[in-house]
C-alpha cells in the first residue's frame, strides 16, 4: 500500500514516546537529575497531582507505578517524568514526522545521558487522531451483532496487534471529548506501538532510534489500512513522487 506523506486537515492532535525503565537513581532524586539536564530549552516545571500520594502507595499499585509526577515544558514540547519512566510529548500542531523525531531523539538522548536508566523495559510511541461526528462508517473496520452494524452511543473498541517489530494496541471509539478542549466529541483513533524488554545491544540511542523508525512506520500502515478509499480521498492526500 503506497502511504500519504500528509493529509489535510491533519488530524493528528497528540503524539508521545516514553521509555519506562529500572534505575538505581533514589525515587526523589529522578525529577531533579533530569531537570537540570533539560532546564535550559524545557524552563517550565510542574508537579502532577500524582506527585502528592505517598511513594509507597505508588510502589504497591503496578497501574500507578509508571504514572508521571512531573512536567517539564518548552517550545513544542512537554515532558513528563515519573519514577521509572519519562516522555517526551508534542505540543500544538504536527509538525511531520522528520521534524518531530528529530527532537524526540535529542531530548531523551540527553535524558539517558544523565545515566539515570539502568534498563529499559519498554519503548512506546503513541498517535491520537481526533476527527469530527461519527469515523466508523469511514473505516474498513466493523463491528456487528448478527447481521446488524453496531451503531450504538458511546462505541469503543481496542485490541492488541502483533506486527513484525512491534506490537499495537489499537483503540477506536466515538462520542469522546479531548482533554485539551472537553467540550469538543468526536471520534478518536489512537494507536500506540510498543517494545517490551528492548534489546539495547547497540546502544541505547541507537536501539531507540530504531525502534522510533520502526512503530512510526506500523502505526502509519495501520492507520490508513484502517480508511476507506473515499474517506481517504476527502483528506487530499500527498505522496510522494517516484
Amino acid at each position: 500500500m503506497k502511504l500519504p506523506l500528509v493529509i489535510d486537515p491533519c488530524p493528528i492532535v497528540e503524539v508521545t514516546v516514553e521509555i519506562r525503565f529500572e534505575t538505581q537513581v533514589p525515587e526523589d532524586a529522578i525529577f531533579g537529575v533530569i531537570y537540570q539536564a533539560l532546564k535550559k530549552d524545557f524552563p517550565k516545571a510542574s508537579a502532577l497531582p500524582m506527585a502528592s500520594l505517598p511513594a509507597k502507595v505508588r510502589q504497591s499499585d503496578p497501574n500507578l507505578v509508571q504514572q508521571p509526577l512531573h512536567k517539564l515544558e518548552g517550545d513544542g514540547l512537554i515532558v513528563l517524568v515519573g519514577a521509572r519512566s519519562a516522555s517526551v510529548g508534542m505540543r500544538g500542531k504536527y509538525p511531520g514526522w522528520a521534524a518531530l523525531s528529530e527532537r524526540f531523539r535529542t531530548t531523551l538522548a540527553r535524558i539517558a545521558g544523565t545515566g539515570i536508566i539502568a534498563k529499559p523495559v519498554r519503548f512506546g510511541l503513541r498517535y491520537i487522531n481526533f476527527f469530527q461526528g461519527d469515523v466508523f462508517p469511514k473505516l474498513t473496520f466493523s463491528a456487528a451483532i448478527g447481521e446488524q452494524a453496531v451503531k450504538g452511543e458511546g462505541t469503543f473498541f481496542k485490541t492488541v496487534l502483533s506486527v513484525e517489530k512491534c506490537r499495537l494496541i489499537l483503540q477506536i471509539g466515538k462520542d469522546l471529548a479531548l482533554v485539551t478542549e472537553p467540550g469538543k466529541t468526536g471520534s478518536v483513533i489512537d494507536i500506540d506501538s510498543f517494545v517490551e524488554a528492548p534489546k539495547v545491544d547497540v546502544g541505547l540511542d541507537a536501539a531507540l532510534s530504531a525502534f522510533l523508525e520502526n512503530a512510526h512506520l506500523a502505526e502509519k500502515e495501520i492507520f490508513f489500512t484502517l480508511l476507506k478509499p473515499d474517506f481517504l480521498s476527502t483528506l487530499k492526500p500527498t505522496y510522494a513522487t517516484d
